[in-house]
């Protein structure tokens, strides 16, 4: 067979494309409506703005072009029915008229279920529209369209590659400004993958193959992939048995390791059924039997993160791909030949529910689970009151007793807050925003719930309360006298117990400033609470708090001394002494 030149194949590609633009009228019509569309909103960013108005009536259209183009393209096949090709050419056409006079749908693309529709729905469907049921032929035409694809979006990706080193370099040699360039980069990228990208899959989807995995994707999928995924399985195994050994409850990332795990093996094992050759057969084969011990551990992550957190809507998403993942594999225990089509269709069924279905929604599933959540912690804190809205007392000290209870509660608040209107928290709970329940508690209790990460909040938890701190800042509110005073030095001093030979507990810290002044930090600590009022070294935080400047400005026969900052924290004894002070000013007389 004659050997191709660069230039025939050039020339049977752009013939390719050709016979796709004349075969797909109708997807391509859709597409340049979509780059047009986008070009003038990307050009136009404030279109889309609430404040500037409503946005076009014909830019509605763009919200439903990803469903037309995939009806259309599903639809092919009627071309060649009788009168068949009317409804090709009429349903996208019907559709795209009718979303013009739907404002709403311009709303659509804020709520997940439109992207779970685009980025779930539409491929699934995609994968099981022609009805191939026998698990060879299923994975063998849906690893040609995977391929075509691939290929499609790497080609548009070096184009644009190329676009952005050619404008980078134009921009950099002459000093042209970014800013007069920088919507070209947008538009680029939009005519490139939503114009260019699906016309080559049209075009390389036409063309009669069956795929053939290449000698050195045989190495990387048997003689990488497959041992990679082999030492993965025993690392969540050698983690399983510490488990059981240790009794000690998984961490909650490891349900995700686990389903991105067996998502990547059956992947493999479908490519599987693409080679002659298969030296790890076994594995894959046997594969269900390996996979139980790892649903295990799978399924008693995700409840203990749904104990700690409750459920979210990642979460719920999660639940449903660990219900369809453990369906996989159970499947897979036996010899089923139509497992792969039935499994894609029964996902397919799923997410047309969520997306469908707005009470099966996650964000509603989720709210819904939070809400009870609140209540069910409250009423046990006896925090509920009789028409359901929280009850929030005074702050007490005794609220560290129940202070895991606390955490969760205020974490569903904190989550109903962020991810949802404002007026949630409201309707439900009497409150504003979840600050006002932390303003009910103590400050203990307060920084242990919104603490960032639970090691974090252990550390608050275990933390022995003779241990507790305070930082006092000198806030200057009353001018400070300085009759008297004829020196001063103005570089900052700061003194810390670390340096100090004794341990925190020993009397004798000395503070040395300038040539002449030595003094007890602890003395000096010891007069400023006599001469403030304080009947011993034991007062509260907030009574060092009303008397922060009096408590900074240490006068004496001889000197004055001005703090900046000192920081506080409690020895033994339940007295507080000085971790360490930052001096601002010193003057003498």
């Amino acid at each position: 067979m004659e050997k191709k030149t660069l230039k025939d194949r050039i020339q049977s590609g752009l013939a390719a494309v050709w016979a796709a633009v004349k075969s797909h009228p109708v997807e391509i019509v859709i597409l340049l409506y979509v780059c047009v569309a986008g070009c003038y909103t990307i050009a136009n960013p404030d279109i889309l703005d609430i404040n500037h108005g409503d946005a076009p009536w014909w830019l509605r259209s763009i919200v439903v072009a990803p469903f037309t183009v995939v009806a259309s393209y599903s639809l092919q096949p009627l071309r060649k029915c009788g009168i068949g090709w009317l409804l090709l050419y009429l349903l996208p056409i019907v559709v795209s008229v009718v979303a013009c006079f739907m404002p709403f749908l311009i709303d659509w693309p804020d709520s997940n279920s439109y992207w779970i529709a685009v980025f779930v729905a539409l491929p699934l469907w995609m994968l099981v529209r022609h009805l191939l049921t026998e698990n060879g032929p299923f994975v063998q035409r849906n690893a040609r369209m995977v391929w075509s694809l691939a290929r499609a979006l790497v080609i548009a990706g070096i184009f644009y590659l190329l676009y952005g080193a050619i404008a980078y370099t134009i921009q950099s040699l002459f000093g042209i400004p970014y800013d007069s360039w920088d919507g070209w980069y947008g538009q680029v990228a939009l005519v490139l993958f939503c114009g260019l990208a699906p016309v080559l899959f049209f075009a390389m989807e036409d063309e009669a193959g069956t795929p053939n995995i290449s000698r050195f994707g045989f190495v990387l999928l048997n003689w990488v992939l497959t041992p990679a995924l082999l030492i993965y399985m025993v690392i969540l195994y050698i983690y399983a048995a510490k488990i059981l050994f240790t009794w000690n409850l998984p961490k909650g990332g490891v349900a995700i390791m686990v389903s991105v795990f067996i998502a990547v093996v059956f992947i493999a094992k479908m490519l599987q059924l693409l080679t002659d050759r298969q030296p790890f057969r076994w594995f894959y084969d046997h594969f269900s039997l390996f996979a139980l011990p790892l649903l295990v551990l799978f399924w008693t992550g995700v409840v203990r993160r749904l104990s700690d957190y409750g459920l979210t809507e990642s979460r719920y998403y999660l639940i449903l791909l660990g219900g369809l993942m453990t369906l996989t594999v159970v499947v897979f225990l036996f010899q089923n030949r139509h497992g792969y089509f039935a499994l894609t269709a029964l996902a397919l069924l799923v997410t047309m529910l969520l997306v469908c279905v707005p009470a099966l929604s996650g964000k509603r599933i989720a709210q819904r689970a939070q809400i009870q959540r609140v209540r069910t912690i409250a009423r046990q804190l006896d925090r509920l009151n009789d028409d359901g809205t929280l009850r929030l007392p005074k702050p007490d000290a005794s609220d560290t007793l129940h202070a895991a209870e606390h955490r969760k509660l205020y974490q569903s608040l904190e989550y109903l807050d962020s991810r949802y209107d404002t007026v949630t928290l409201k309707r439900e709970f009497g409150i504003n925003h979840d600050s006002d329940y932390l303003e009910s508690l103590s400050k203990r209790t307060s920084d242990y719930a919104s603490a960032y990460s639970e090691e974090s909040a252990q550390r608050l938890m275990e933390e022995n309360e003779e241990e507790k701190c305070v930082y006092l800042y000198y806030k200057g509110k009353n001018p400070i006298d300085l009759k008297g005073y004829s020196r001063l030095y103005a570089d900052e001093v700061f003194w810390d117990s670390s340096w100090s030979r004794g341990d925190k507990d020993a009397v004798e810290s000395w503070l040395e400033l300038g040539d002449n002044i030595r003094i007890s930090i602890n003395d000096l600590w010891a007069e400023q609470l006599q001469k403030c009022g304080s009947a011993d070294n034991m007062p509260s935080e907030a009574w060092l708090q009303d008397h922060v400047d009096e408590l900074l400005v240490y006068r004496t026969e001889d000197y004055l001394i001005i703090f900046d900052r000192v920081y506080l924290r409690r020895n033994s004894g339940n007295v507080w002494y000085v971790s360490s002070a930052a001096v601002d000013f010193v003057l003498e007389r």
